[in-house]
């Protein structure tokens, strides 16, 4: 086992240089076919979709695509560090191993980052402010949600060597992630990227420019991160925060997200949308946007907060019973004067008994 895994760790790198290649020939061909009208900014994240856009229902939802070349880049090389990763788990501890469930996770988060740059509501984003919600709500929800749950951090420690171990575990420590994972400035950084993002205006800037979308990509998929870390991670960070106080930040971000939604569906001002083809009421459609951003972002937590909920009760189930302060000192008092062992003190006949016995004994002294 220890001889494969690196092999296909091995194969990860090759394949995502076999795809950074064929990124490298499609830009190529996209900007030798388009000739002038096919720039640069474009052909590196844009490139693929031609011809007018139909409306986006049905089959055009699965078989509209475009070629994002930076991001499926950096999706790729993310993937192979992650199985190798994987593959130095039982090559650094021997008998170890890393839990197939959270690579399915991490993987799974890779390729909502995939949909929501390459695929239909990518296409869609600039002349639809209802494909862009739909794309916002995946990158900083549901694709951090599913990497935290891969355990990143947690991976990087168990596949590193002792000395560099040490080294990563102190700076996950440290005062800059403690910082930046600290419960009070990761809600504030999501509640700002939130409401700036879409009530300050800056939105129109993000539909007309290619490179402003590009950074707001970037910028959703690490608040949503530097979120979710806390509420569904249980990384090796300063912060480990109890269940209670994970469905707090959970409820806080819910309300971020149900303002946000209410004040675009009642706003006046509609956000530009780059002319295509589609009959599209701008201001109908920033008010739909906001709908989706109430409705989805509050079904997506509600639906992350049930699953800490279960899995809070099935800890609960699984956890032996703790005594409290005064049974401990009852249980300890006994075991003291019997001689006997407390813990079926209230259960056994005979441990029953001893108590009597005991208590009789004080009542006649």
């Amino acid at each position: 086992m220890t001889a494969r895994l690196p092999r296909l760790a091995l194969a990860a790198w090759a394949v995502a240089l076999a795809v950074g290649v064929a990124l490298a020939v499609a830009v190529s061909h996209y900007l030798s076919t388009g000739g002038h009208h096919h720039h640069a900014a474009e052909a590196l994240t844009r490139a693929g979709h031609q011809g007018p856009l139909s409306p986006l229902f049905g089959s055009a939802l699965f078989t509209a695509w475009q070629l994002d070349a930076i991001a499926v880049a950096v999706l790729v090389l993310a993937a192979a560090c992650y199985l190798t990763r994987v593959a130095l788990v039982p090559v650094r501890a021997p008998g170890a191993g890393w839990p197939v469930r959270r690579t399915a996770a991490f993987v799974a988060g890779l390729a909502v980052c995939a949909f929501a740059t390459n695929g239909s509501i990518a296409v869609y984003d600039r002349a639809l402010f209802t494909a862009h919600m739909a794309g916002h709500l995946s990158l900083v929800m549901v694709a951090p949600v599913l990497l935290a749950a891969g355990r990143p951090l947690t991976l990087a420690l168990d596949s590193a060597s002792p000395a560099r171990r040490d080294r990563l575990a102190r700076a996950l420590r440290g005062r800059v992630v403690s910082f930046l994972t600290a419960p009070p400035v990761a809600l504030a950084t999501y509640a700002a990227v939130i409401v700036g993002s879409h009530l300050t205006g800056l939105m129109d800037t993000i539909m007309r420019n290619t490179w402003a979308g590009q950074v707001e990509h970037v910028v959703y998929l690490l608040a949503g991160f530097q979120f979710f870390v806390l509420v569904v991670g249980d990384e090796p960070i300063r912060w480990r925060l109890a269940s209670p106080v994970r469905w707090l930040l959970l409820a806080i971000a819910m309300a971020v997200d149900t303002f946000t939604g209410i004040v675009l569906m009642q706003g006046t001002h509609a956000v530009a949308l780059v002319p295509s083809a589609l009959d599209v009421d701008a201001l109908s459609d920033t008010r739909t946007g906001g709908a989706i951003m109430w409705v989805g972002g509050d079904a997506i937590m509600a639906v992350v907060m049930i699953v800490l909920v279960v899995g809070w009760l099935r800890n609960v189930e699984r956890a032996p019973v703790q005594k409290g302060w005064l049974e401990q000192a009852r249980g300890a008092a006994f075991s003291a004067h019997t001689g006997a062992s407390d813990e079926h003190v209230d259960d056994d006949d005979t441990a029953r008994a001893a108590y009597n016995e005991w208590l009789e004994r004080l009542h006649r002294s």
